[in-house]
């Protein structure tokens, strides 16, 4: 079995999260496929481009930017840049967390989605960050080691390996800031929150006199569901959901069967 790994991202090519990702598999014997966006496509969720040509830079043999959305990124990387399927596949480290409803707005975690789609277990790492400004990006070094030496025994543990590989899942893990003190968390497995983001919306004006607005919103309220992954996060757990894209109601479909 190989143990060439895919990795992507939301935040771009130049991201420190993947840096930190690529040097601690390194360490780890583990070669490494690089396929990410150009420049930082948060938010991007599960867009692909079809209306206009993409381009692809090389920096290295196995390094490759695509100028283009994450979704994108992981197309082209998987079917035309790779050439062959790889162990796994790691979409991150995202810098802030990508807790209950974020998963839907993720390009962090859509390009987990899509690597996924391609028949690779995939998982998608976030850091939760609570204060930015104070953020040191040293820490997506520690939360990639925890990534390697703890997160992903944990779920080969309970999952087992050949099961984990052969049958391709989809995981969505955030790790707590608070991994820069110790090196070592607890860890949770949880279903997804509700994340409650305000609705605001900032209404400006450009220095020509034309108006503009900026999606605001509270970044860290949710519901008070215990034991959800909002929850969990904030107690200063990392957590590991396994996510199913089986988008059917069965529930309203067999009422209307019968």
């Amino acid at each position: 079995m190989t143990k060439k790994i895919f990795l992507t991202n939301d935040d771009g090519i130049y991201a420190a999260g993947l840096s930190a990702l690529e040097i601690a598999a390194s360490k780890r014997n583990l070669s490494c496929f690089v396929s990410a966006p150009f420049n930082e496509q948060s938010g991007a969720g599960h867009s692909i481009t079809l209306g206009s040509p993409l381009r692809v830079s090389k920096f290295a043999e196995n390094r490759f930017a695509v100028h283009g959305t994450p979704t994108d990124a992981v197309y082209i990387g998987v079917n035309t840049l790779m050439g062959e399927k790889p162990l796994f596949a790691v979409s991150g480290i995202n810098k802030g967390g990508n807790l209950g409803d974020d998963i839907t707005y993720s390009g962090t975690v859509s390009a987990a989605m899509e690597t996924f789609y391609d028949g690779i277990t995939s998982f998608a790492v976030s850091l939760y960050i609570t204060d930015f400004v104070a953020f040191k990006n040293e820490t997506f070094a520690v939360c990639a080691d925890f990534f390697f030496d703890e997160i992903l025994p944990e779920i080969e543990k309970k999952i087992g390996k050949s099961e984990l590989y052969e049958n391709p899942k989809l995981f969505n893990i955030n790790i707590p800031e608070t991994i820069a003190k110790s090196g070592k968390v607890p860890i949770k497995w949880v279903p997804f929150g509700k994340r409650l983001y305000g609705g605001d919306v900032l209404k400006r004006v450009d220095p020509r006199g034309k108006e503009y607005y900026w999606i605001g919103g509270d970044q860290f309220g949710f519901a008070d569901i215990d034991g959800s992954d909002c929850h969990e996060i904030r107690r200063g757990c990392a957590t590991i959901t396994p996510v199913s894209l089986d988008f059917t109601d069965e529930k309203t479909l067999e009422k209307i069967r019968g």
